[in-house]
């Protein structure tokens, strides 16, 4: 039987799970643990096959947490990437040094437990992990999740009292937990990866107090930003090598003299490649020293010609966006595709 304490951490973590996932990944979870996966909704699956199932040590509440990592830390975010000298990333990542400032910080239990908070009152540290390479050579990399509550308001009532010459308007008031993610892996890629916003294009100040948070465990000192420009222009320019790799909705240039010329497909199931007009027009800017500065693309997965993730890239010279969720492995693939490209 589980404890009480952790009856209310399964109940915790199952919850950030829903708000960050859907049903069809908590069962493919439950199968992968030789757990049956009916259930009419999710109170159901979790009283009659999560329960059950940590009772039985079919599943441990570190799988869930697990899971809870898978579901949370991909997709939905801006993505900022620095650099540095590979030499500098391997004793950045020295573990002696990586435990030694989580002790001075008192985050070092952080390493081996996470902590699973709902709507923090601040935004908090609630998990650092060193993955160390199978043969021994050290860590290959560092993840710190940032976990904090970010406030949006609507306007729900607007009373105009013409006696007292007042107006009075009634906003709602909505919290959301989000989660941002800083990850340094050893050939020296540090990825800012902020939780996106409903209602803003611009993350400088998230940025700024992500690199504070995480300052004296990566000094952002020895890191330049990686340009993207040239993988937007690769981009554009071999667009006929992508057919099915790449499928392209909008795509923006400007020149020298700061004229723009923006391209946009009708709607996101139709790409620009279709019309062969407004690929001249765009090609003959392109050619007067044209360069590209944002790009709205879907990578289609290999394998799953129906799976598209969409993915901008504009904003910052470093920036990138994942829209929607996606897994670990359709991140992995989107970004590797592309820095190859850069």
């Amino acid at each position: 039987m589980l404890s009480a304490v952790e009856q209310e951490q399964a109940k915790v973590v199952f919850g950030l799970i829903r708000e960050a996932s859907s049903l069809e990944v908590v069962r493919d979870f439950l199968r992968n643990h030789d757990v049956p996966i009916s259930a009419a909704n999710w109170d159901e699956l979790y009283a009659k096959r999560i329960l059950p199932a940590l009772e039985s040590k079919k599943v441990a509440l570190d799988d869930l947490s697990v899971l809870l990592r898978q579901v949370e830390e991909y997709g939905k975010q801006h993505i900022f990437l620095f650099r540095c000298d590979p030499a500098n990333a391997v004793k950045i990542l020295a573990r002696k040094r990586i435990e030694g400032i989580a002790n001075e910080l008192n985050q070092f239990g952080l390493m081996s437990i996470p902590l699973h908070l709902e709507i923090p009152d601040s935004p908090e540290v609630v998990d650092i992990r060193l993955e160390d390479a199978p043969n021994g050579s050290g860590p290959l990399s560092l993840t710190i999740k940032i976990c904090e509550t970010r406030e949006s308001s609507k306007l729900v009532d607007d009373n105009l009292d013409t006696n007292k010459n007042q107006r009075v308007k009634v906003y709602q008031i909505t919290k959301k937990r989000a989660i941002s993610i800083a990850h340094l892996d050893r050939n020296g890629l540090l990825q800012i990866r902020i939780a996106s916003r409903d209602n803003s294009t611009k993350y400088h100040e998230q940025v700024s107090a992500m690199i504070a948070t995480i300052l004296k465990y990566v000094p952002i000192g020895s890191f330049e930003q990686v340009s993207l420009s040239k993988a937007k222009d690769t981009m554009y320019y071999k667009q006929e090598d992508f057919a099915g790799i790449i499928r392209y909705t909008t795509t923006t240039a400007m020149n020298d003299y700061g004229i723009s010329m923006n391209l946009a497909a009708p709607n996101l199931s139709k790409g620009l490649s279709e019309d062969d007009g407004s690929s001249a027009a765009m090609k003959g800017f392109m050619d007067k020293k044209g360069f590209v500065t944002g790009s709205n693309i879907w990578l289609i997965m290999p394998g799953d010609a129906s799976r598209q993730i969409h993915v901008l890239l504009s904003g910052e010279l470093n920036e990138f966006a994942v829209t929607g969720t996606c897994t670990p492995g359709e991140y992995s693939y989107v970004i590797e595709k592309i820095l190859s490209l850069n």
